[in-house]
């Protein structure tokens, strides 16, 4: 049966919160609770337990990963440009759904290549990001830091452990492929070694992902504060982009006797998808209640729900607009 890699992606996107690297957190803190958990129920771990904690951080690494991908491919040059030097771009062959759904915006490009890149080990990720930034990933995430940010300790404590951390992440990666495909049933299950390599890669994650957000954005914000007031300044922007193309919807539809909409029902229906995307924000920032971080959360679930509802208008009303735009 021919792989419908479409299908895969939204797949995917269906069963992410946000769909972006900043699951990534939420995932590592629940992981962290169930560590937590089982220690304060019974003062140690059940071996199948522990087993449990290399698989998950490797499911969060990949997940990470490919977010990180997408976003750099998808924010334009330099890296989009790189992904020509991919090995796997020779062997990529669009049809005509793959086609369709990068023109209709289902997928983005960045979606697709990011889908098809391999992330089985440590050397995948270093060896994909090295092609796509145009650097040196390790020595680059070894050397980075970025004064001023709110985890500096973890950045310092990355700083003077990176070697031992990397190699943490690489030992999770080898017993995650055990724990997965073997029995494994005469390998000692070492406790303090499997929770100094989530820690390790815990630390890497949140390093790593401050040097994304320096490529990104090098005049990035440097405290919580400003992260929290960007974040609000973005949504703010997805909002006008919104209004706008109501307007223009609205506007389409006048004198347009093959395209009537009734006004009313249609501004009925965004009140109540507001309502909704109100909800989802506090639903989605809700562990963060309270925290300085609540604010970045929250705006972020803001526009993640109103990006959606712009594709979303954008494809209902597509030749409508396009007409509309062309008188």
């Amino acid at each position: 049966m021919k792989r419908n890699i479409i299908t895969e992606i939204a797949e995917v996107k269906s069963r992410s919160e946000f769909n972006s690297r900043d699951d990534y957190n939420s995932r590592l803190m629940d992981i962290e609770s169930a560590i937590i958990e089982n220690l304060n129920y019974n003062g140690d771990f059940n071996k199948e337990l522990l087993k449990y904690i290399p698989i998950s951080t490797v499911a969060c690494f990949e997940a990470f990963f490919r977010s990180v991908y997408k976003e750099l491919i998808d924010f334009g040059k330099p890296f989009s440009d790189n992904v020509t030097n991919f090995n796997q771009a020779k062997n990529i062959k669009f049809d005509f759904d793959i086609v369709n759904a990068i023109q209709n915006k289902t997928v983005t490009v960045g979606e697709f290549v990011s889908h098809i890149l391999p992330c089985n080990n440590f050397e995948d990720i270093n060896s994909n990001l090295s092609i796509l930034a145009g650097i040196d990933f390790i020595e680059k995430v070894k050397l980075f830091r970025k004064d001023g940010i709110d985890n500096d300790d973890e950045t310092k404590q990355f700083i003077e452990n990176a070697d031992q951390i990397i190699e943490d992440i690489k030992r999770t990666f080898q017993l995650r492929h055990i724990f997965c495909h073997e029995f494994a049933t005469n390998l000692k299950i070492d406790k303090d070694e499997i929770f100094r390599c989530f820690k390790s890669a815990k630390l890497f994650l949140n390093h790593t992902n401050d040097l994304i957000w320096e490529l990104l954005y090098p005049d990035s914000p440097n405290s919580q504060a400003e992260m929290n007031s960007q974040a609000l300044e973005s949504f703010e922007k997805l909002e006008l982009e919104l209004n706008k193309l109501i307007l223009n919807i609205k506007e389409a539809s006048k004198d347009n006797i093959y395209f009537e909409i009734d006004s009313f029902g249609f501004d009925k229906t965004i009140d109540e998808w507001k309502k909704y995307r109100e909800v989802k924000a506090r639903f989605d920032s809700s562990s963060f209640e309270g925290g300085t971080m609540y604010s970045l959360f929250y705006s972020n679930s803001l526009s993640t729900t109103t990006d959606e509802k712009i594709r979303s208008l954008e494809k209902e009303f597509e030749i409508e607009l396009r007409k509309y735009s062309n008188l």
